[in-house]
């Protein structure tokens, strides 16, 4: 490990942190240290030919103490029975590759929590990464003790749409629910919250820019790509033509109107002697509203914005009755790509017994599953008990039981198979969800989802997608709904991993290093050899050889966010999911290395956090690359996108003042055309017309100048007088919103 006077100096233990956008810690926060294997080193090299101090001979040790992320790091002694000598020092400085003589095991190095706040965080696998919150759960009777000094920054933005169970599971976790952007009544002149946290309605892409570095929200730009049922049937469409309707017919067939009008009329007339049933749903609802089954050509809107599906007029049936499941599916990262299924959910049944006959279509309480209609039917019983298969709704737990004892399914087929459906409805919108995430995200930190998936099962068994809601109901009426939702949403809160911002917590802060998006020109030519190698072979074998920073900084986040999964299975990535990458839009550097990662290490996971815990000893991992904009630039340069609508015309080069906008030469009213004057000189110009452009928002504004005399000719400068400014500067014609884009790195 090359070690510069920047990382290691003597004088006040300082590092020159200009790449890291992270806050300073406060000072009078108690710190805590992580005890590391030592090594000596020399700080500067003029200082070799200087005697070693009386301290350090007492000791035989060099105390190296260095801001690394925050926390204050003292070395310890090296095992050893002579004393070094300073060449001895000199050479293990220069030569070493491993600072460090011994790796480190996990109990060694592991940074070790002050008891007073052991019951609020929790401390990484690895070393020189922040500890994040516990979330405890809602029925928790006794609160989480939380020293002030982080209990006054845990701040959750409140919204309309804020589940109750969220609000306990947060205020137990000792969060402050923040309703307003005022944080207090006392405090009208604050214009902003800083909250780390909100669970609210989805936005709208660009939206996503005003999250700030240190704060999360519930969802991720683009996500309506699936949770719209055209948007979701387009992307489906898109996969099954391209790979076939065997992998991706997962869902009915959909015609989303009034574009594939005629095609629906073309498949209405072949399956006419049949009755087929068809249901119409609106593209963006939810909770069954405009749901109904149709079975005649008149009853199909021809100009509404509607989808039609294919009814499954099959489905698999208990006691008489359709239900449908309710799976809950949680995103923490897109690119690289990391899904969660959790392991219960609900499975929700029709309140009338089932029947296929035509005159019954109209029966929403026969053919709609959802729970916010069949609680209005009188047939509708509540269970009360998450364990008794009876009511109408079951756990998905209960649901599975009951399938093995009772109908002798195989459970864990049926579970494999839920599974494939899920990873393949996420890889639906992976390239569009993608693609706006990089355009609107600057840090990985800020966002996951939760997404509740709708699945109905044939007679055969097979799950059928019926639709993804991207604000999946979190309402607990019943001690059934708490006993699922309860655990789920302090399981996602965990998994989400938040750290407490500016980290007055034990001295070692949020660093958004870890999160940075930004790569260096190293890691940029792995990511190209890497993602053009045709086989997998090759980059299963290579790609773990020389893990760069950025790798690290990935690899470690996925194993700290595996330990908190809990009733949460991770279905992607896995060790057999390679299968499904060549679905993706493009090979993609970062699934390659969890293919290769999960491949080396998925059945004995500990070598390969030793490897990546001695590899953030060395503070590896906090080796980034320059922001490569300013943030008052992409501000600036923000306004230049809002604002700019078109492109600037090009200043006209006529006659000094015309008074016509038209360009050419000049007429009279009822006259023939007047030549054209020649070229003015620039310094006879109209200076009415020169002083009334501006300059480009995008470019800084020129530096205020006296008006220019009305005079044709300015009198020449004298030797002793000081030049004039210059005039200003034409406006720049070439700039527009395309380069305001690629300056912000969209």
């Amino acid at each position: 490990m090359k070690i510069s006077s920047r990382e290691c100096n003597g004088d006040d233990g300082e590092v020159d942190d200009s790449h890291s956008r992270s806050p300073s810690p406060d000072p009078t926060i108690e710190t805590w240290q992580m005890e590391t294997d030592a090594v000596t080193v020399i700080e500067k090299q003029d200082k070799l030919s200087a005697p070693i101090k009386n301290d350090i001979e007492q000791n035989s040790m060099v105390k190296l103490a260095s801001k690394l992320n925050g926390a204050v790091v003292s070395l310890k002694k090296a095992p050893s029975k002579e004393k070094p000598n300073k060449d001895q020092l000199f050479m293990t400085a220069l030569h070493t590759t491993n600072p460090f003589k011994t790796i480190a095991t996990r109990k060694e190095s592991s940074p070790s929590l002050p008891e007073s706040l052991t019951s609020c965080l929790r401390s990484s696998l690895f070393p020189r990464v922040p500890p994040y919150l516990k979330f405890i759960s809602h029925d928790e009777t006794i609160p989480l003790k939380i020293p002030t000094a982080i209990q006054k920054h845990l701040k959750w933005k409140l919204t309309t749409i804020t589940p109750i169970v969220v609000k306990k599971t947060l205020t137990n976790s000792g969060f402050r629910l923040v309703k307003s952007e005022c944080d207090t009544a006392e405090c009208p002149q604050e214009e902003t919250v800083d909250w780390i946290g909100i669970w609210g309605k989805h936005m709208k892409s660009i939206m996503f820019r005003a999250i700030k570095d240190g704060q999360k929200m519930n969802h991720f730009p683009g996500t309506f790509q699936i949770g719209r049922k055209d948007r979701l049937w387009r992307n489906l469409q898109k996969l099954a033509s391209k790979y076939g309707v065997a992998e991706f017919g997962i869902m009915p067939k959909t015609y989303v109107l009034p574009h594939d009008l005629k095609i629906l009329k073309h498949d209405w007339e072949k399956y006419a002697a049949n009755n087929e049933r068809w249901i119409i749903k609106p593209p963006a609802s939810a909770r069954g509203t405009g749901i109904k089954v149709v079975s005649r050509w008149t009853q199909i809107p021809k100009k509404k914005p509607v989808v039609v599906q294919r009814y499954v007029s099959k489905p698999y049936l208990i006691n008489g009755s359709k239900f449908d499941l309710r799976l809950y599916v949680l995103v923490t990262s897109v690119h690289p790509l990391r899904i969660y299924l959790y392991k219960d959910g609900l499975a929700r049944f029709a309140s009338v017994k089932y029947n296929d006959e035509l005159s019954s279509l109209n029966d929403r309480y026969m053919h709609l599953t959802n729970y916010s209609i069949n609680r209005l039917s009188k047939n509708y019983t509540p269970n009360e008990d998450f364990a008794a298969c009876e009511g109408h709704k079951w756990t998905l737990q209960t649901l599975f039981q009951y399938l093995k004892t009772e109908q002798n399914v195989d459970i864990n087929a049926l579970w494999e198979s839920i599974k494939d459906l899920v990873i393949k409805t996420i890889i639906a919108g992976e390239a569009s969800i993608s693609s706006l995430t990089k355009a609107n995200i600057t840090s990985r930190y800020n966002c996951y989802e939760l997404f509740g998936i709708d699945v109905l099962l044939d007679e055969d068994l097979k799950p059928w997608l019926l639709e993804v809601n991207i604000s999946p109901s979190l309402h607990s009426a019943s001690p059934l709904d708490i006993h699922v939702k309860g655990p789920l949403v302090a399981a996602v809160l965990n998994a989400a991993q938040f750290h407490v911002p500016r980290a007055e917590q034990a001295g070692l802060p949020y660093d958004s290093r870890l999160y940075t998006v930004y790569l260096s020109k190293e890691e940029r030519d792995k990511h190209i050899i890497y993602t053009n190698m045709e086989d997998r072979d090759l980059y299963l074998r290579d790609i773990l050889s020389t893990l760069t920073p950025d790798d690290v900084r990935h690899l470690l986040q996925a194993e700290d966010e595996l330990t908190q999964s809990g009733a949460l299975q991770r279905v992607f990535p896995t060790r057999h999911s390679h299968k499904y990458l060549p679905y993706l839009a493009g090979p993609r550097y970062y699934n390659r290395l969890f293919d290769a990662w999960e491949t080396r290490y998925a059945d004995d996971r500990e070598p390969g956090v030793e490897l990546l815990r001695a590899l953030c000893d060395m503070g590896y991992h906090l080796q980034t690359p320059g922001v490569p904009l300013k943030r008052a630039a992409a501000q600036q340069l923000d306004r230049c996108r809002m604002t700019w609508t078109r492109r600037r015309r090009p200043p006209r080069r006529g006659p000094p003042c015309p008074r016509s906008r038209r360009s050419g030469p000049l007429r009279s009213r009822s006259g023939p055309s007047l030549p054209q004057a020649p070229r003015a000189p620039a310094q006879t110009r109209c200076p009415a017309r020169r002083l009334s452009r501006r300059p480009p928002r995008c470019s800084p504004a020129p530096s205020a100048a006296p008006a220019a005399s009305p005079s044709p000719s300015p009198p020449s400068p004298s030797p002793s007088s000081s030049p004039s400014p210059p005039p200003p500067s034409p406006p720049r014609t070439d700039l527009n919103m395309n380069e305001c884009d690629e300056k912000e790195h969209c």
